[in-house]
């Protein structure tokens, strides 16, 4: 007679419990872990690594879900004018403020904040000012309008350096090598 196999469950002892542990842990630094809620990136992001001693970042590229906790999304979605974003960069996809909408496209000026002209600096301070109205001009060349870059180098006259031709004069080697060394 054939014997059949049966399974039998067995617990897991301490050491094997204690492995288990340490090899789930491992999974707790990245931002895939399942800690937080989870968000869709709107923008490319660099999420930190949770725990991770040495900072380390995950990418995350537009359209990504990704778990955050509501202080590290606040963090994210952080926009005035110190930040310079104007938008959101992560929005919530469960929960009551869920969505599931198509991601939106984020211009970059959104989150790069806006460029604002050097102010004039106040009348007698040291720095340094704009230059004023009328102080610089494009001057235009008469004639036919070439350029001395554009035409052939011009060379020297030979009789004009005979003079300092002529005072050079032959040298011997100083020491000839030697063959076979």
């Amino acid at each position: 007679m054939a014997a059949t196999a049966t399974a039998v469950e067995t617990p897991l002892t301490a050491d094997e419990h204690a492995t288990l542990d340490k090899l789930l842990a491992r999974d707790k630094g990245t931002p895939s872990a399942r800690i937080g809620d989870e968000y869709v990136a709107l923008i490319c992001l660099s999420v930190p690594r949770r725990g991770d001693k040495d900072r380390q970042t995950d990418l995350v590229y537009p359209g990504e879900t990704v778990h955050l906790t509501e202080e590290e999304a606040r963090a994210f979605n952080r926009h005035g004018t110190r930040d310079g974003r104007q938008v959101e960069v992560v929005r919530k996809v469960t929960g009551p403020a869920g969505t599931h909408e198509p991601v939106p496209m984020v211009p970059p000026r959104a989150v790069s904040g806006r460029l604002f002209r050097p102010t004039t600096p106040p009348p007698g301070s040291d720095a340094p000012r704009p230059d004023p109205e009328g102080s610089s001009a494009v001057q235009f060349l008469a004639g036919n309008g070439n350029a001395p870059e554009g035409a052939e180098p011009a060379r020297p006259d030979p009789s004009e350096m005979a003079d300092h031709l002529t005072d050079a004069a032959d040298l011997p080697p100083r020491r000839t090598r030697q063959a076979g060394r």
